[in-house]
Protein backbone atom coordinates (compact mmCIF):
# COMPACT_ATOMS: atom_id res chain seq x y z
CA UNK A 1 0.00 0.00 0.00
CA UNK A 2 1.33 3.35 -0.91
CA UNK A 3 2.55 5.37 2.23
CA UNK A 4 3.80 7.95 0.85
CA UNK A 5 4.05 9.73 -2.77
CA UNK A 6 6.93 12.07 -4.36
CA UNK A 7 6.41 13.38 -7.27
CA UNK A 8 10.02 13.56 -9.49
CA UNK A 9 11.16 14.99 -13.69
CA UNK A 10 10.93 12.13 -15.70
CA UNK A 11 14.45 11.72 -15.62
CA UNK A 12 15.12 11.59 -11.57
CA UNK A 13 16.97 8.27 -10.50
CA UNK A 14 14.40 6.41 -8.21
CA UNK A 15 17.34 5.47 -5.83
CA UNK A 16 18.48 9.63 -5.06
CA UNK A 17 14.45 9.91 -4.07
CA UNK A 18 15.34 7.40 -1.07
CA UNK A 19 15.58 10.38 1.48
CA UNK A 20 12.50 12.67 -0.15
CA UNK A 21 10.44 9.79 0.28
CA UNK A 22 11.20 8.20 3.83
CA UNK A 23 10.80 12.32 4.72
CA UNK A 24 6.90 12.22 2.92
CA UNK A 25 5.98 8.91 5.02
CA UNK A 26 3.13 9.88 7.42
CA UNK A 27 4.01 6.90 9.30
CA UNK A 28 7.06 6.43 11.55
CA UNK A 29 8.36 3.43 13.46
CA UNK A 30 7.40 3.24 16.44
CA UNK A 31 10.03 4.05 19.21
CA UNK A 32 11.05 0.71 21.53
CA UNK A 33 9.97 0.55 24.96
CA UNK A 34 13.52 -0.47 26.26
CA UNK A 35 16.11 -0.44 23.10
CA UNK A 36 18.29 -3.17 23.07
CA UNK A 37 22.04 -3.51 24.20
CA UNK A 38 22.68 -4.85 20.74
CA UNK A 39 20.82 -3.31 17.56
CA UNK A 40 18.36 -6.54 16.43
CA UNK A 41 17.83 -5.59 12.64
CA UNK A 42 14.45 -7.84 12.44
CA UNK A 43 12.81 -5.73 14.92
CA UNK A 44 12.57 -3.17 12.75
CA UNK A 45 9.46 -2.50 10.21
CA UNK A 46 10.53 -3.39 6.36
CA UNK A 47 10.32 -0.99 3.53
CA UNK A 48 9.79 -2.70 0.17
CA UNK A 49 11.15 -1.16 -2.73
CA UNK A 50 12.83 -1.66 -6.37
CA UNK A 51 15.85 -2.40 -7.16
CA UNK A 52 17.38 0.91 -7.39
CA UNK A 53 17.03 1.09 -4.12
CA UNK A 54 19.81 -1.38 -3.22
CA UNK A 55 22.96 1.02 -2.56
CA UNK A 56 24.82 1.50 0.98
CA UNK A 57 23.73 4.85 1.03
CA UNK A 58 20.44 4.12 0.33
CA UNK A 59 20.98 1.48 2.58
CA UNK A 60 22.07 3.61 5.61
CA UNK A 61 19.38 6.47 5.06
CA UNK A 62 16.60 4.29 5.29
CA UNK A 63 18.50 2.23 8.33
CA UNK A 64 18.45 5.84 10.55
CA UNK A 65 15.20 6.45 9.48
CA UNK A 66 14.32 3.23 11.17
CA UNK A 67 13.41 0.91 8.88
CA UNK A 68 14.55 -2.29 7.42
CA UNK A 69 14.91 -2.06 3.35
CA UNK A 70 13.93 -5.06 1.72
CA UNK A 71 14.09 -4.25 -2.41
CA UNK A 72 14.06 -6.75 -5.43
CA UNK A 73 17.32 -8.32 -6.07
CA UNK A 74 19.16 -7.03 -9.02
CA UNK A 75 19.67 -9.42 -11.50
CA UNK A 76 16.55 -11.59 -10.51
CA UNK A 77 13.46 -11.47 -12.93
CA UNK A 78 10.83 -10.25 -10.78
CA UNK A 79 9.26 -13.38 -9.78
CA UNK A 80 9.17 -12.92 -5.82
CA UNK A 81 7.06 -11.29 -3.06
CA UNK A 82 8.94 -7.96 -2.51
CA UNK A 83 8.93 -7.20 -6.88
CA UNK A 84 5.46 -8.20 -6.95
CA UNK A 85 3.92 -5.91 -4.57
CA UNK A 86 6.19 -2.79 -5.67
CA UNK A 87 4.37 -3.27 -9.01
CA UNK A 88 1.08 -4.11 -7.77
CA UNK A 89 1.65 -0.45 -6.65
CA UNK A 90 2.39 1.04 -9.93
CA UNK A 91 -0.60 -1.01 -11.38
CA UNK A 92 -2.84 0.17 -9.20
CA UNK A 93 -1.67 4.02 -10.20
CA UNK A 94 -1.87 3.30 -13.43
CA UNK A 95 -5.37 2.29 -13.25
CA UNK A 96 -5.65 6.33 -13.03
CA UNK A 97 -6.00 7.78 -16.51
CA UNK A 98 -4.72 10.81 -15.35
CA UNK A 99 -1.39 9.48 -13.66
CA UNK A 100 -0.90 6.76 -16.33
CA UNK A 101 -0.29 10.15 -18.64
CA UNK A 102 0.85 12.98 -16.68
CA UNK A 103 -1.06 15.64 -18.41
CA UNK A 104 -0.85 18.50 -15.25
CA UNK A 105 2.63 20.10 -15.98
CA UNK A 106 1.94 21.68 -12.22
CA UNK A 107 4.00 19.88 -10.20
CA UNK A 108 1.76 20.35 -6.92
CA UNK A 109 -1.46 19.79 -9.09
CA UNK A 110 0.08 16.18 -10.12
CA UNK A 111 1.10 15.63 -6.24
CA UNK A 112 -2.56 16.19 -5.28
CA UNK A 113 -3.64 14.12 -8.12
CA UNK A 114 -1.10 10.85 -6.77
CA UNK A 115 -2.08 11.54 -3.35
CA UNK A 116 -5.99 11.62 -4.08
CA UNK A 117 -5.27 8.15 -5.70
CA UNK A 118 -3.56 6.56 -2.87
CA UNK A 119 -6.26 7.51 -0.50
CA UNK A 120 -8.52 5.54 -3.11
CA UNK A 121 -6.38 2.74 -3.57
CA UNK A 122 -6.26 2.78 0.53
CA UNK A 123 -9.90 2.97 1.12
CA UNK A 124 -10.43 0.02 -1.54
CA UNK A 125 -7.89 -1.84 -0.03
CA UNK A 126 -9.79 -1.82 3.20
CA UNK A 127 -6.72 -0.85 4.82
CA UNK A 128 -8.21 2.14 6.22
CA UNK A 129 -12.11 2.02 7.06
Amino acid sequence: MPLAVVVTGANANDGVQAGDVLDALVVRPPAPDHPPAVPDDRSRPTAQADGAYQNRPTRRRVADAGFRLRPARKGKTGIGKVRQSVERCHNFFAQFGRIRVRLDRSRRRFLGWCQMAACVILIRSGFVR
